[in-house]
């Protein structure tokens, strides 16, 4: 059979006690492809598992920093209570003072005049 310029082709019919389903080493190929994804998934859940420690990390971290930061802030407040109170006083006692000399007469008067007269 020819046509304009094609090629014929001639079919002839299979054999089926000679027909082969399957290649002698697929089974290797399946195995090597089954360690590949099990390699793959491996990496995958361990990539996971950092990620999760680190957030983990990351959490409890910034939470005990919370925590040392308010705890510390306390103890050196605690601390400094007799030092604040004190200058608190001292600054009391200054305003006052100022306050008490400010709130005098501002003229000064001659040192005779303040004395009594003799007869």
């Amino acid at each position: 059979m020819r046509g304009k310029g094609g090629k014929t082709i001639r079919l002839n019919p299979v054999d089926e006690d000679n027909l082969v389903t399957d290649h002698p080493a697929r089974a290797n190929l399946e195995a090597i492809m089954d360690q590949k994804l099990f390699a793959q998934r491996i990496k995958s859940e361990r990539s996971a598992a950092y990620w999760f420690a680190a957030s983990l990390w990351g959490v409890t971290g910034l939470a005990m920093g919370a925590i040392m930061g308010v705890l510390l802030t306390m103890i050196v407040q605690t601390g400094s209570v007799p030092f604040i109170r004190d200058n608190i006083i001292a600054g009391a006692a200054i305003d006052a003072g100022r306050d008490s000399v400010n709130s005098r007469d501002g003229m000064l008067r001659d040192p005779a005049e303040s004395r009594p007269q003799q007869p």
